[in-house]
């Protein structure tokens, strides 16, 4: 009988452990998800001459904060776009993520030209999408 006890004590251990660790990974998995963390940021390439003016939109944690981008070049055709937000500190706000619009002109070659970006200092996933230019010139 003790045998029994004891075997039923383990499964329950273990069961336990296993349950807890599945919790632990479906929930980040889920909150990740949840949270657009690795959804991408979707860029909008517009091409001039000579030049390429990038904008889209990016959530940032409070309706306080504000939000920059300036761009690097990293290669002859390797460019960064570097996000970075600030918070007015003079105010109280909640954490309710809101969308922040930016614009960027970068002079570059019209073709072959590939694009990272990072958010205060940690990697940012993007898809740059080419666009038709908004100005008809005739």
């Amino acid at each position: 009988m003790g045998a029994i006890i004891s075997r039923m004590l383990w499964f329950f251990v273990v069961a336990s452990v296993v349950a807890y660790a599945v919790y632990l990974i479906a929930g980040s998995v889920v909150h990740a998800q949840e949270s657009r963390e690795n959804q991408p940021i979707i860029v909008r390439d517009e091409l001039g001459s000579g030049a390429h003016h990038l904008s889209g939109m990016i959530m940032v944690p409070t309706p306080c904060d504000q939000l920059s981008v300036r761009t690097e070049a990293l290669a002859d055709f390797t460019y960064m776009l570097v996000f970075r937000t600030w918070r007015e500190p003079s105010v109280i706000c909640e954490m309710n993520e809101v969308p922040r619009y930016f614009r960027t002109v970068l002079f570059a070659p019209a073709t072959g030209v590939a694009f990272i970006a990072t958010l205060d200092g940690i990697g940012l996933p993007i898809i740059v999408e080419p666009a038709l230019p908004s100005r008809i010139t005739i």
